[in-house]
């Protein structure tokens, strides 16, 4: 199991003993590393996979989900992965119907059958300049989402995710302006479009629990791309309700379509235009968003 101790803001590394002994009910004797540092979860991962591990538990929030998974995949995706949902955003958790409870969540992992899930993989810049690859399994996103992740993961979360990204929402609307992109899908023609932001979604949820990819399915082969047209400040705060609850698709300005490969570029080569993934923030435009069809097993 790989832990990330500030998880649940701070509780999972407080109270390990106990919630050691609630995992043991459910799964036995287990081993168990903590990270210590921004990507250790990926490292870790992959090291054991590549030892053999049959089965990684990752125990933290989407962000050390999204690296354990990560972490598997480029051992070439044989060990099975299991979460013990820890995070105050929970938005993998919601698509998968995780439960709350830790050692219920061990008894699901313990008696759960193996199912195979899609995972993205993506090629962006790096803040560095350098392209660099990382893999995702719930949404990735850029333009205004993205912005308000930054400002969402910078803040303490003391009062849960929801507020967090709601409150980073409204901070961010006021300096933010719409973003125009080229974008071509499946290797068809390039299109020009002036976005709020877009999301591909593996799995529905993302900033705390908004359904914005609302139809996505985890195992289906495709991305749900879902794009969110020229909306005004006003708009975004008189409709950012519909996010959470997922009728936004009905909105004459929101797009989707479902799409396997996309290649992403601002139209104006030197905007830095951020990109998300399961909630981090690593890097901006331009970038190629891939699926990979039934790339990860998943103890559910």
């Amino acid at each position: 199991m790989i832990v990330n101790p500030r998880s649940g803001r701070g509780v999972t590394e407080s109270r390990w003993a106990r919630l050691r002994g609630g995992l043991s009910e459910g799964l036995g004797e287990l081993d168990s590393a903590f990270t210590t540092c921004p990507r250790d979860a990926a490292v870790i991962a992959r090291r054991e996979s590549e030892a053999g591990r049959r089965l990684i538990i990752a125990m933290g929030g989407d962000g050390t989900i999204s690296e354990v998974a990560c972490g598997i995949l480029c051992a070439g995706g044989r060990t099975e992965l299991g979460i013990i949902p820890r995070g105050t955003g929970g938005d993998f958790r919601r698509t998968l119907e995780l439960p709350d409870d830790i050692a219920e969540a061990g008894r699901r992992i313990r008696d759960g059958a193996p199912r195979l899930i899609d995972a993205g993989r993506v090629t962006y810049r790096g803040h560095d300049g350098q392209d660099e690859t990382r893999h995702f399994v719930n949404v990735a996103s850029f333009g205004f989402s993205s912005a308000v992740a930054r400002r969402a993961n910078a803040s303490s979360k003391r009062f849960g995710g929801k507020l967090a990204f709601l409150s980073a929402t409204v901070s961010t609307l006021m300096s933010y302006d719409n973003t125009d992109v080229w974008i071509r899908s499946d290797g068809g023609e390039r299109e020009r479009r002036r976005v709020l932001l877009a999301a591909l979604g593996n799995g529905r949820f993302f900033g705390g629990g908004m359904k914005i990819c609302p139809e996505a399915t985890l195992d289906d082969g495709v991305f749900d791309l879902v794009t969110v047209g020229d909306f005004t400040r006003t708009e975004v705060l008189t409709k950012v309700g519909r996010l959470y609850n997922g009728t936004h698709l009905e909105l004459e300005e929101v797009q989707s379509a479902r799409v396997k490969r996309l290649e992403v570029e601002a139209v104006e080569p030197d905007q830095q235009i951020p990109v998300e993934l399961d909630g981090e923030t690593p890097g901006h435009l331009p970038a190629v968003f891939e699926i990979l069809p039934g790339a990860l097993h998943v103890r559910v």
